[in-house]
Formats: structure tokens, C-alpha cells, sequence
């Protein structure tokens, strides 16, 4: 798994044009024969409903009445606000998602922030801080 995850994550560190349909394939590649047998051991957090297979990373923190899976990944020092609900994806380290909102089939890269509330994005790679929907930086995937 970390390997495929170290693959990715270099990817998106790269300055470079980033290819959103090589990435994609390595995410749906990871999920299918990388996440079998997770389990959540440690979180920061109340009452989060998990649908395995889930894989948090260390100090991970979680808001009130999230719901995670399956097949999500949450690197470490993260902090995912109330009411989130993340499918299908891949969330890196030193991430901040704010609350009420929905990521499916999403990644989301190192140290980004997402400072607003109500969003639901699917299918994409989200890159950088914003503090409302029109400043993220997304990158669609093409299904």
C-alpha cells in the first residue's frame, strides 16, 4: 500500500502538468487490491461510523458524526470536520477538511485545507488551501 500511496503522492508534488487519468488508475488500482483487510485502530474523535476498509494514519482527527468508507485513506495529522462524509478516497497528510462536506471518489494532496462548509465533490484531485468552493483547485477526473 505505501508504495502505490508514495506513487501517487509524488505525482501530485510534482510541478509538472499533473496526470489526472494516470493517478485515477493507481487509486482505483489501490483500493481494489491494497485496502482488503483494514481496520481502524486510533482516532481522535466522537462517534464516526466507519465502512471498511479504512486506514487512519496517526493523530488523526475526526468532527462529530462523520462517516468514513469504504475504501478511504486519512494520512496523518489530518483533522476532517463534523458531518463529513468521505467514499472512495485518499486524503494526505497535514490535511483540514471543514465541515458538512462530501468528498466521493476524490484526492485530496498534502497539507491542503478546506476552509468552507456544504460542498460535495466527487471525482476529482483537490490541491492547495481555499476558503470557498471557487478558490479550490480541482482537477477532474475523466470516467
Amino acid at each position: 500500500m505505501k508504495e502505490k500511496l508514495e506513487i501517487i503522492r509524488e505525482l501530485l508534488a510534482n510541478n509538472q502538468e499533473i496526470d489526472a487519468s494516470k493517478i485515477h488508475i493507481l487509486m482505483l488500482d489501490l483500493f481494489k487490491t491494497q485496502f482488503k483487510g483494514l481496520h481502524v485502530e486510533n482516532y481522535i474523535g466522537d462517534y464516526p461510523t466507519f465502512i471498511e476498509p479504512v486506514y487512519l494514519g496517526d493523530k488523526v482527527k475526526l468532527g462529530d458524526d462523520v462517516l468514513l468508507g469504504p475504501n478511504v485513506y486519512i494520512g496523518k495529522n489530518s483533522e476532517i470536520g463534523d458531518y463529513v462524509q468521505l467514499t472512495n478516497s485518499i486524503i494526505f497528510d497535514n490535511v483540514k477538511i471543514g465541515a458538512n462536506i462530501n468528498l466521493e471518489n476524490c484526492i485530496v494532496a498534502k497539507d491542503s485545507s478546506l476552509n468552507f462548509n456544504n460542498p460535495n465533490i466527487k471525482n476529482c484531485i483537490i490541491i492547495g488551501k481555499a476558503d470557498s468552493e471557487e478558490d479550490l483547485k480541482k482537477i477532474s477526473f475523466s470516467i
